[in-house]
């Protein structure tokens, strides 16, 4: 198996991955094998040689694939900041439920003398 025939396997694997449905539960497992199919690309783009002529239309293809793979993970990316802020932004409504005086200040209804 040439080098090229792999790369485009493991961008086919990668594509199949990245498209699959996103919920809740599966998240973190597919976050999970993105990231160690990225790293296998990662290790094996710097090795990569020079196309022949056979290998140019597989070559065409991993780009075709790539620009489908970088638009799905900048879509999951931001689902997943999305989420993240919401969960910061009920964090912090819940601590304010918990106790609301705390934002309040401490110096209501005290006299302070700011002259020395």
């Amino acid at each position: 198996m040439s080098v090229w025939t792999e790369f485009s396997s493991i961008t086919k694997k990668l594509d199949e991955v990245v498209h699959q449905q996103v919920t809740e539960k599966n998240r973190t497992a597919l976050i999970e094998e993105v990231e160690v199919l990225l790293d296998k690309r990662a290790s094996m783009l710097e090795n990569l040689p020079e196309p022949s002529q056979e290998e140019k239309p597989l070559v065409k293809e991993v780009l075709q694939r790539d620009l489908k793979i970088n638009q799905k993970l900048e879509f999951l990316f931001d689902g997943l900041k999305g989420d993240m802020r919401n969960m910061k932004k009920q964090k912090s409504s819940k601590q304010r439920y918990i106790n609301p005086y705390q934002s309040v200040s401490g110096y209501d209804g005290m006299y302070l003398d700011h002259k020395k």
